[in-house]
This record gives C-alpha cells, structure tokens and sequence, in this order.
C-alpha cells in the first residue's frame, strides 16, 4: 500500500511538473536603438533618388563661441569694473600669457592687479563673442564682436586692441569660466573697428550714437582651431544607407576625405578648400546628387530637368534645379546649352551658374552679356558666380570691362569677383600689416571702397583720386591737419596724442599715397603718423563728403562706399534661392541664434551672419 501511496504522489509530481512547462513562453525583449527616424521626406518627381530625399543637413547653423578678453591701449576711455568671478578669471588669464614677465614689453614690472587698476583708464575687460561659421576649416578666419561689460564705464572701445582671448562653448557662462581655456574654439586678438563717422566726429553724434562706440569688431582675426563639418542625417538610420551617402559623395568630388560615416544616422562632410567660405554652395551640391552616378542616368535626368524648368518656369523651383544640373556633371551640358537662349532670364541664369561650374565657355558668354546688361535682374548674381570660377581671359577681359561703367553697385561687384581671382591688375600694398591698400585702374570714375567685415582692406578703383587743387582740411578733433602744398604735393600734419608725436610731412597728393602715409607707411627716417583703421576709414569718407578728394582732372568728386553687411544690402544675392528645410540640430539656426552686431549707429545694423536661403524669387 505504501509503494502504490509512493507511486501515485511521484506521477502527480510529474505531471504538475509537465504543466508548468507548457505555459507560454515569454515575449522577446525590444531592441532599442539611440537613433530616431523620422517619416519620408516629400519632395518633388524630379528630387526622388536624390540625397537631399533621404538627408538632412545638420551643424549648419553658425556656432556662438565667447570669452572674456582684455583691451588695451584706450585714451582714457576703459574701465576694468566686472563681476568678481569674471575679475579674477582675467587676473588668472593674465599671468598666463606674461603679464609681469619680460614676455610683454611695457609691462614686466606691471602685475595683472595693477593693470587693471590703471589710473588712466587705458584698458578695459570685455566681452567677446563671435560665430564659427558651418563647414569652417582649421585656421579659418572669421569676424569677432567685442563688447564693454554691462555694467561698466568704459565710453568707448575706439582705438583700442584686444589681446589674445580662447572662445569657447558657452564661455561667458559664469559657470564655465575656464572652460574656454581647456578646450577652446577658437582664438582671437587684434585691433577693435568701431561705426567710423561716429568716432571721427564724435563732438558731432548723439548719445545714442555714442552709446555705439561700446562695442566693435575685430575684422577677420578669429581663428578656427579645429575643423568644424557639415553633417547629412539619415532620416531612416541604416549603415548600407550612410555608407552608400559617404560613396556617392566621394565620387563625386574624387576625394576620399570630403565624407566620412561616422554612425548608421550620420555622415560627415568637410568643405573643399576650392569652395572656400561658400559652404552653402556646397552644401547645395552634396544635397542634390543623385544615387545614380552613371552617366546615361545623368543625360536622362538633365533632359528631364531641362523639360521641367523650360515648360513650368514661374513655378519650378530652379535653384534646385541649377544644383541637380551641376551635380550630374559634364554629362549634363548638352541639354543645359538650349537653355541659355531661353527667352525667361530665371531659366538662362539657373542653366548659366551650373553650366558655367563645369567650365563651360558658352555659359560663361552668358553671365557676361547678364553682367554687361543694365538693369539685367541677374546682373550682380552674374558678376559673382563670374568671381567664384577659375579665372580665364574671357572673365577677366569682361570684369575689367565693368570697372569702367558708372554702375556703383555692378563696379565694386566686379572689383570683389576680380579679387577672389586674383587678377594681376590689382596691386596691393600691405599698411603696417594692419590693412591692405588695393588699386584697381579703370576709365571709370574713382571709387574708395572700404570693408568693414573680412580683411581690412581700402581699395581705389578707376581713375585716380586726388587731393583738390587749394584744398584744405581739419578733423580728428582737430588733430589733423591735410592741405594742398602745390601741384602734385600734399602736406600733413599731426599734432599728435598721448603715447604719439606730433608730424609734419609732404607727399604725393595721391589719395591712396595719403592714405597709407597716414597709416604709418613712411621711408626710413621720415616722420610717420600712426591712424587706426577706423580713423582712416572715417576720415577718407568725410574728405568724399565733402569733395576734398576728386578726380584727376579736379572736377568729379570721389565716392565713398563702406562695406553692405551681409543681409542688409543685399541685391547681389538675387539668384533664385533654395528654400530653407534645415533640421533642427545642435546649434541655432540662423534665424534663431544670438545677433552679433556690427559697428553702426543705434539701433544697430543687421547681424553679421550668413544669409539664410528664403526660396524669395528676386523683385522684377
């Protein structure tokens, strides 16, 4: 009985046991991923099978970097009062780069204390803000804002120079002081440009354009320590997908390094040193280039393009077009070269830019006949797509020709596309390694043209401007003195300043001769006189102002331009634009990110950043 009692307990045992084993079995756990997709991109027929369907561009947004920089060398116009945290950053920033030391001549007996406590408030401590730009390489050059603290007393930054300053992410952020000094963006120093008519002829501004002299610009003096690429997001993250985008882009510039595929959802792409700073027209190839590479594909889909711009020209959207042109390649221009008689001037520019960057002759005859053509709604667009190309006889021939019009805008457009091509007519001269004097020789009336962005540069294009027969001048606070001393000779004189001498001298009465005398281009042994380039920029526009610079025959005045802006004047840019369909990512967009302003009256011009694309067809 008990064996059978045994039995049965151990086949209940099993059988539970058998039960138990046929519950369900589990669900397997998800696979997660970091990635996050996002739906397909509608586009047009005619932009399926491109990169631009399956991508987003990302790090395209300029990128705010910052620091804390001393200025020195101010007239009595600084002042160092800064929170404590910022004060003692400063401090320690100081006694890095020498202050105290025979590292700076001036200053080995001077500690980083007394300084600051200069009685005659020759330094101030400042802001310092500037915006690596998307795609930029390393030691890239760009423009730097220099702002006095909040609340300080420093009047004005005029003639002053900042000393050497690391920006980085967030910089200024009281929490990360230091930050920028171990692991800095970029590095700046050099001196500050401020609005030149207000610190020329400061008794004659108002208190908000004096406010004006608060900050200022370091032109082109910020360095990029590190590349900064473009970066193509898949929308779907695949690695087959980024490795085909990091193939397709690499054939088609025939360089391995332009792209690289760091994850399944994002592939790096670095800007050819041929595009230079114009990233966007980069970007804008890369974005177009279809999958297929074959040259047959190729001649299809231009002839389809072709079509398309031809027969819906008031609603296709040719800028989109002139890049999926250009990406296709040489393949292409057979049924682009129709296109550059059409009788629409949109469709025969958009043919013109893409036919033109595959070195095309035809479509570079027509960007000149636009650029020759007055009141052509693609004159300007014409003239710098001309600059952008390698440089032949025949753009050279019609730039040089466009000097000698009465055009301003058309003038100095092909001065700039000129320049960017290094023609061999343009003479240069170096001032003192401050700024470069170019002179441009044309038919047409004299133009000095300054920039306030970029190189500090003052250039003298068409015939010569000179001194007027019998004229005289004081300005600079009447600190300066320029008078005719008889045929063919000025004379200047400086009474000079704190830290200057007083100078007496007679030149040539050739307003680019004066003007690098004045910027202390002097033989051995001559006197010199030592002006900022605010000064001198200030002072050349008021001496057109007030025709005391004219032509050679003494009868037409001179004409003053200083620098656009980039985003104010802007009609150079008038080429159908690629509508913006940017992502979000980790740095601001272009709209969105913090305004640097540029040296200017109250309230301040627009920001120095690069234009957005607005899909704005150009006013007719």
């Amino acid at each position: 009985m008990m064996h059978r009692t045994l039995i049965r307990t151990a086949v209940a045992l099993s059988l539970a046991s058998i039960a138990g084993c046929a519950q369900p079995p589990k669900e397997p756990d998800k696979i997660t991923t970091p990635y996050v997709n996002l739906p397909a991109k509608e586009v047009p027929d005619f932009l399926k099978a491109t990169l631009w369907e399956q991508v987003d561009i990302g790090n395209a947004g300029p990128m705010l970097v910052s620091g804390y920089g001393l200025v020195v060398g101010l007239d009595g116009t600084g002042d160092t009062r800064a929170p404590n945290v910022v004060r003692e950053y400063m401090i320690k920033q100081m006694q890095k780069h020498g202050f105290g030391s025979t590292m700076i001549p001036g200053f080995e007996k001077l500690t980083p204390e007394q300084v600051l406590n200069d009685p005659l408030k020759r330094v101030a401590i400042v802001r310092v803000e500037g915006f690596v730009p998307p795609g930029a390489r390393k030691n890239q050059l760009f423009d730097v804002q220099v702002t006095a603290l909040e609340n300080s007393n420093t009047s004005s930054l005029h003639r002053g120079t900042l000393y050497q300053t690391d920006l980085a992410l967030r910089g200024t952020d009281p929490g990360n002081l230091g930050g920028g000094v171990v692991n800095p963006v970029a590095r700046v120093s050099g001196p500050i440009m401020v609005n030149p008519a207000v610190a020329t002829q400061e008794e004659d501004a108002t208190p908000a354009q004096r406010l004006s002299l608060r900050r200022g610009i370091i032109m082109g003096r910020g360095q990029v320590l590190d590349d900064r690429p473009l970066s193509l997001r898949i929308r779907q993250a695949a690695s087959p997908m980024a490795r085909a985008v990091e193939r397709r882009v690499q054939d088609r510039f025939q360089n391995s390094k332009v792209a690289a595929a760091k994850s399944p959802q994002e592939v790096w792409i670095n800007v050819p040193e041929s595009y230079g700073d114009d990233w966007e027209h980069f970007a804008g190839v890369v974005t177009h280039l279809y999958f297929n590479g074959s040259t047959e594909f190729a001649t299809l889909q231009a002839a389809k393009l072709a079509e398309i711009a031809g027969r819906d020209r008031e609603q296709a959207p040719l800028m989109d077009i002139s890049y999926c042109w250009e990406g296709l390649g040489t393949a292409a221009l057979p049924k682009i070269q129709p296109l550059l008689n059409h009788p629409s001037a949109e469709v025969q520019f958009a043919a013109a830019r893409a036919a033109a960057f595959m070195k095309d002759l035809s479509a570079q005859e027509t960007l000149a006949r636009m650029a020759r053509t007055r009141d052509h709604p693609f004159q300007l667009s014409a003239i710098r797509v001309l600059g952008q190309l390698d440089q032949t006889v025949l753009t050279r021939q019609m730039l040089r020709e466009m000097l000698n019009g009465d055009q301003l805008l058309a003038r100095i457009q092909a001065y700039e596309a000129m320049l960017a091509g290094a023609d061999p007519i343009i003479v240069t001269r170096s001032v003192r390694e401050r700024f470069a004097i170019k002179l441009v020789p044309s038919d047409g009336p004299p133009i000095i043209y300054a920039t306030r962005v970029g190189t500090p540069r003052i250039a003298f294009i068409g015939r010569r401007a000179m001194l007027a027969s019998g004229a005289w001048y004081l300005g600079l606070k009447r600190e300066l003195t320029i008078t005719d001393a008889g045929p063919g000779a000025a004379k200047l004189y400086f009474r000079g300043r704190e830290g200057q001498q007083a100078a007496e001298l007679t030149c040539s009465s050739d307003a680019a001769i004066i003007t690098a005398r004045l910027g202390g281009d002097a033989p051995p042994g001559e006197p010199r006189i030592d002006l900022s380039y605010t000064d001198i920029v200030g002072l050349i526009e008021r001496l057109c102002k007030e025709k005391v610079l004219v032509g050679p025959d003494n009868r037409e005045s001179a004409t003053f331009v200083l620098q656009s802006l980039p985003g104010v004047d802007d009609p150079i840019f008038s080429a159908p634009t690629i509508p913006e369909q940017r992502p979000a990512s980790d740095t601001p967009a272009v709209d969105d990110a913090p305004r640097i302003d540029a040296p200017g009256d109250a309230p301040p011009p627009s920001p120095l950043l690069p234009v957005a694309p607005t899909g704005q067809r150009p006013a007719k």
